[in-house]
């Protein structure tokens, strides 16, 4: 089922990501299926080594989504664009994405087949369309991030759409991720690469700037309006009236920072947090109920105060709930629907005339909205680390690209705040600078690459030392840096190394040789995971 290019992808891939080719395997080949065996001839799967040598040099591209545009449409097109000079694959972050861009190829007449690979599937028809992708000619494959080991007959070009999404990370051994996967395989196969999406992420932006990929953007300026808050109010005076104005011409979508109702409760007396004796935060599931402890789930009846013994609750950190009851009040007799997880919603209804969804869950439908309103910027943007600081960009532009021509995107932000140029003129390079250059001065990728070891508490301290053994004895790069990650509630310690992004090769090298030590050794396991998609993980 596996040609030669592609064994030399999982050997490339277990190299690069400090694991074994088995490990992959088992993500990359679906369970087989007896009677889905059966139904193929045995002849058939005989694979049909490729020729790239009649191959033009490879190109690799950055695709920003246009405003005013579906951006499925856009991958869609860009599929059946490359499908003309071979197979392509496509890529989407999660199940969700694949149905939208599934249901606009379905109403045109193509001339070639296209298959889903993807975890949705049946476990027989998973295997099956597995086996299809390497028999077939000339096919489309969509799917997950699993399916960049789909065995695809004559590719030609791999699409990457919204390629910043967190879904392109493996949360289990061995943690690899797509963006840097699909360039491994591009370099085995020699075929073109494309991503998609509305901020490319600091890797993203990195290549780009040192010219290794170009930067494909529309020309485009939106009617952009701040509204800064004053005194935390969520709606500013100013702000009402436009609103008003919006909603006699079309529907308005509100963006929000988060669902639920409210994510903190404090004390109106004394502002102090509600705490349950857990010690974990007590939230609020609506305007009425009883305040519930976010970890343990203990309901806490007659809640009162335990400094101050005030029993007057102030709700912060508002979610989509609470937004709706405010924003209600404030436009009374206006039909409101919601979508956040896992409700998201897919069409929206034609009396409808206010939408408020969280990111990541904005009608799917191509609705264009009279107005855009992106509630709570500064919350939005008050981001623990700079890759939740990128999404938020991300989230931000997705939510404006809905906006009609004539329509405006109304922020609850500075004025001076550059994002809001940034949106305004439809570029993102001087948001994405910024966090570059910050992460350059902080040692962060993609100026550093970062492995973050996970092991038993009690051999922590002896795996640091070790690890500062081989800093002077010159097995890792002088320039490493090593830090330890402190988590009291947890049996395991988490240990990160940081190296210079020149000397991944040789980190990868070093930690897959640790971990086979150890389990020769019969030591307690380790976890590795290089370039994670947060150090939290």
């Amino acid at each position: 089922m596996a040609n030669r290019a592609l064994i030399d992808f999982y050997q490339l891939m277990a190299k690069y990501w400090a694991s074994d080719p088995y490990s992959l395997v088992k993500q990359g080949i679906p369970s087989r299926v007896a009677s889905v065996d059966k139904s193929f001839e045995s002849s058939i799967l005989a694979k049909v080594e490729k020729d790239n040598s009649f191959r033009k040099s490879r190109q690799n591209f950055f695709l920003m989504h246009s405003p005013h545009k579906s951006a499925y449409r856009e991958i869609a097109e860009l599929a059946l664009e490359r499908m003309k000079l071979g197979s392509t694959l496509l890529l989407l972050p999660d199940s969700k994405d694949v149905d939208r861009v599934i249901q606009l190829l379905d109403v045109k007449n193509l001339d070639f087949d296209f298959i889903r690979l993807d975890s949705s599937l049946p476990r027989a028809q998973r295997y099956e369309n597995y086996l299809r992708t390497s028999l077939e000619k000339n096919v489309l494959v969509i799917g997950n991030r699993s399916a960049l080991f789909a065995p695809i007959h004559d590719l030609d070009s791999i699409i990457v759409g919204f390629e910043k999404s967190e879904q392109y990370f493996e949360k289990k051994h061995p943690y690899w991720n797509t963006r840097d996967s699909v360039f491994l395989r591009a370099q085995i196969e020699k075929v073109s690469v494309y991503f998609t999406g509305y901020v490319p992420s600091c890797e993203m932006a990195q290549k780009i700037e040192a010219r290794e990929i170009k930067f494909v953007a529309p020309k485009a300026n939106l009617n952009t309006l701040a509204f800064p808050q004053t005194k935390g109010e969520l709606l500013p005076d100013r702000l009402i009236p436009k609103i008003r104005k919006f909603l006699r011409e079309g529907t308005v979508l509100f963006l929000v920072p988060r669902k639920g109702y409210a994510n903190a409760l404090l004390c109106a007396k004394c502002r102090n947090m509600a705490l349950c004796k857990c010690g974990s935060r007590l939230v609020v599931t609506s305007q009425n109920s009883d305040p519930v402890c976010s970890v343990c789930s203990t309901s806490v009846k007659n809640w009162q105060c335990a400094w101050c013994k005030g029993t007057t609750r102030y709700v912060a950190a508002r979610g989509i709930d609470r937004f709706h009851e405010e924003i209600g009040r404030a436009f009374p007799n206006t039909s409101i629907q919601l979508s956040s997880a896992p409700n998201i919603l897919e069409d929206v209804a034609e009396k409808t005339k206010i939408v408020i969804a969280t990111t990541g869950a904005i009608p799917g439908n191509a609705k264009d909205y009279s107005a855009v309103v992106l509630l709570e910027g500064q919350r939005f943007l008050a981001a623990t680390s700079t890759r939740y600081e990128e999404l938020v960009y991300e989230s931000f532009f997705e939510a404006a690209s809905h906006v009609n021509t004539k329509g405006s995107v109304l922020i609850i932000l500075d004025s001076f705040h550059p994002l809001v140029a940034a949106i305004t003129k439809w570029n993102p390079a001087g948001l994405v600078k910024k966090i570059l250059r910050e992460n350059e001065d902080a040692f962060l990728p993609p100026f550093s690459s970062v492995a973050l070891i996970t092991i038993e508490k009690q051999d922590a301290i002896l795996l640091r030392n070790g690890l500062i053994k081989s800093i002077k004895d010159e097995r890792l790069p002088v320039s490493s840096q090593i830090f330890r990650l402190n988590d009291s509630d947890s049996e395991k310690t988490k240990i990160v190394v940081s190296v210079p992004a020149e000397n991944r090769g040789v980190l990868a090298a070093f930690l897959h040789e640790l971990a086979r030590k150890r389990a020769i050794s019969k030591k307690s396991s380790v976890s590795i995971a290089l370039d994670p998609f947060t150090l939290s993980q």
